[in-house]
């Protein structure tokens, strides 16, 4: 845990710019998602709920794919000569 809040410390401003935007834009991705299930308990339609679990579960993927890539991409920054 202790390497991975290392790396997180030392990433390049450029590269934490990206992820935040990143992160912004799943955050309302989430909201987003969450109202439509909201809905979906006062509907009772099908499609809403799993269109709101769906974006809900690509929003946490697309999470956890751009904290990875920009400790990947951070990474390879720092190794290239």
């Amino acid at each position: 845990m202790k390497l991975v809040l290392s790396k997180l410390k030392g990433i390049n401003n450029s590269i934490l710019k990206v992820l935040y935007t990143g992160l912004k834009i799943c955050f309302v991705l989430l909201l987003i998602s969450t109202f439509i299930l909201s809905l979906y308990h006062s509907i009772h339609n099908f499609d809403l709920f799993y269109i709101g679990m769906s974006l809900f579960r690509t929003s946490l993927f697309y999470i956890a794919f751009l904290c990875i890539c920009t400790i990947g991409i951070d990474t390879i920054k720092k190794d290239k000569p």
